[in-house]
């Protein structure tokens, strides 16, 4: 059996395998190609993925999202701080300085670290592997943002090993989209240079690589645009 690809991203997540001669991307219980990368903590429950996101709305503050924006990076970075001020959940320094995830879980408050919340994400991930397979699923190869440090690298990696995968390799993002356009894309010329940039627009983050530079725009998202709109609007909005 070919190795199975995971596509982890602030939002969602994707499981992909090679088979019959291309890429396929597997469909989730409820047949979509995208499942929630998050965790609902219930007081008998735990919910992931798309079951969590159905919950999400009636049990925000145990709702864990965004984990792709915690795992690896302490407590003290000034970015996760501004992160921070946009999550609902409730986030507080651990004794190692790393985040820690407080939640409402079978009837006690609960401390996760966001490698083990990714751990949780990885499991489903692998569920919907095996289901898809009819076969265990351990080996595997994940992607990762080209500005990962060592450390959250290492993180995601702990993550999946929580899960009981083995992943063989990380992959920058920009990177698998390279290999997926020279897969597919067969006209290339053979006598001529063509120069071809790989934009990557996520939930967190934007990517972009050209030949080989790879600069990236970390926080020109969708969310972040959303986010200046919402206090945009709340700068007019009348005290009640």
């Amino acid at each position: 059996m070919s190795v199975v690809g995971f596509d982890l991203g602030n939002e969602s997540c994707v499981v992909a395998v090679a088979r019959q001669r291309g890429i396929d991307v597997v469909l989730n219980d409820e047949s979509k190609r995208e499942t929630p990368a998050l965790v609902c903590f219930g007081d008998k429950h735990r919910f992931l993925g798309t079951a969590g996101a159905a919950t999400s709305m009636m049990n925000p503050k145990n709702t864990i999202s965004q984990i792709k924006r915690l795992i690896g990076r302490p407590f003290s970075d000034p970015e996760l701080q501004q992160d921070l001020k946009a999550l609902p959940f409730s986030v507080t320094e651990g004794p190692d300085g790393f985040p820690l995830i407080n939640a409402r879980y079978l009837g006690e408050t609960k401390s996760f670290t966001p490698t083990q919340v990714m751990g949780m994400v990885f499991s489903n991930m692998k569920t919907i592997a095996e289901k898809n397979l009819n076969a265990a699923v351990v080996d595997c190869c994940i992607g990762v943002p080209i500005y990962f440090t060592d450390l959250q690298r290492r993180a995601v990696m702990d993550a999946a090993t929580i899960a009981g995968l083995h992943p063989l390799r990380l992959m920058h993002e920009t990177t698998a989209t390279a290999l997926a356009y020279g897969i597919y894309k067969i006209d290339l010329p053979e006598n001529e240079q063509l120069n071809v940039a790989f934009i990557d627009i996520g939930h967190a983050s934007m990517q972009v690589c050209s030949e080989a530079q790879c600069p990236l725009v970390q926080y020109i998202t969708r969310e972040l645009l959303t986010c200046l709109i919402m206090e945009h609007v709340m700068r007019f909005a009348s005290p009640e």
